[in-house]
């Protein structure tokens, strides 16, 4: 079977992600944490053993997330196929001024998921119940990726939760990518190896290629939202991209004048890696926007 150019991409990003992304909670855990000393070398695990976690049940899936920091709240959403690891540069950009919510997205990472099928709807759903759980009347959002989109669909669809906004390389349709990274084209390719991060995080690793099945099946059908949809959006909203993403350009610049309070950057010398490859960058960005600067 042929297989994708955006799912040889994808995988080959997952592979990468896992290098990156324990060198990142590392450093988290090194900038924020010192009691350990010597044994700062541990980084990551030592840093999860210690961080408020818990899970959340909602329509039948148990919500992994952590919470790290104090001050005003930020929802931090991850990507598709990936996990709170995945956010730990911008975590670490976030914690010393902020209260951080991170959560796994239904059947990513630590948290599992029901028999329905997966949507951007239902994901979004969860962090609602997750913020009603955390008592909190409003939350900032930064997402990246699957992460901007569930974000997207929060604010639309339920404005006056989300006090401002960051979709970082999120597309609102499918017709948003470009044609060599057309999510259509995912429906007949192979089942890849279960994933080392997966192995290591899911409840269930056995559970892989149901879970992988429906990413796919979302990723090939959605999201589908509408100008109009977008036009909803009520919070101030940053829409940021890499010069050279996955989402087409003039899909972004859509977006972003779509929504009647944004700003648009896009950044240089990246593509849908972006909040890796120019982190500073994006970083800045989003504490300038949320007013943390």
């Amino acid at each position: 079977m042929n297989v994708s150019n955006f799912l040889k991409n994808m995988m080959l990003g997952i592979a990468a992600l896992a290098l990156v992304t324990g060198l990142a909670g590392m450093t988290l855990y090194e900038t924020n944490i010192s009691v350990l000393g010597p044994r700062r070398w541990l980084g990551l695990y030592i840093w999860k053993s210690i961080s408020p976690h818990r899970y959340t049940t909602v329509d039948g899936a148990r919500i992994y997330y952590e919470t790290y920091g104090n001050g005003r709240p930020v929802l931090v959403l991850h990507g598709g196929l990936s996990s709170i690891e995945g956010m730990s540069r911008q975590i670490r950009a976030l914690v010393s001024s902020r209260y951080v919510i991170a959560p796994d997205s239904r059947g990513h990472g630590r948290s599992s998921e029901s028999n329905a099928p997966l949507s951007y709807a239902l994901m979004s759903d969860d962090m609602l119940e997750l913020i009603d759980q955390l008592k909190l009347d409003q939350v900032d959002v930064v997402g990246w990726s699957d992460g901007a989109i569930i974000g997207l669909d929060l604010a639309m669809r339920h404005p006056n939760r989300v006090n401002r906004l960051v979709a970082i390389s999120g597309n609102f349709d499918v017709s948003g990518l470009q044609a060599s990274s057309s999510n259509t084209e995912l429906s007949d390719t192979e089942v890849p190896p279960t994933p080392l991060s997966y192995r290591l995080l899911a409840p269930d690793p056995a559970h892989w290629p149901v879970f992988y099945g429906k990413v796919i099946e979302m990723w090939r059908t959605q999201p589908h939202y509408t100008l109009s949809d977008l036009s909803h959006i009520e919070a101030p909203t940053l829409v940021v991209a890499g010069e050279s993403d996955l989402v087409r350009r003039d899909h972004t610049d859509q977006l972003a004048n779509a929504i009647p309070k944004s700003q648009e950057l896009i950044v240089q010398g990246a593509g849908h890696d972006v909040i890796y490859k120019k982190a500073p960058i994006v970083n800045s960005a989003i504490l300038q926007f949320l007013g943390d600067n």
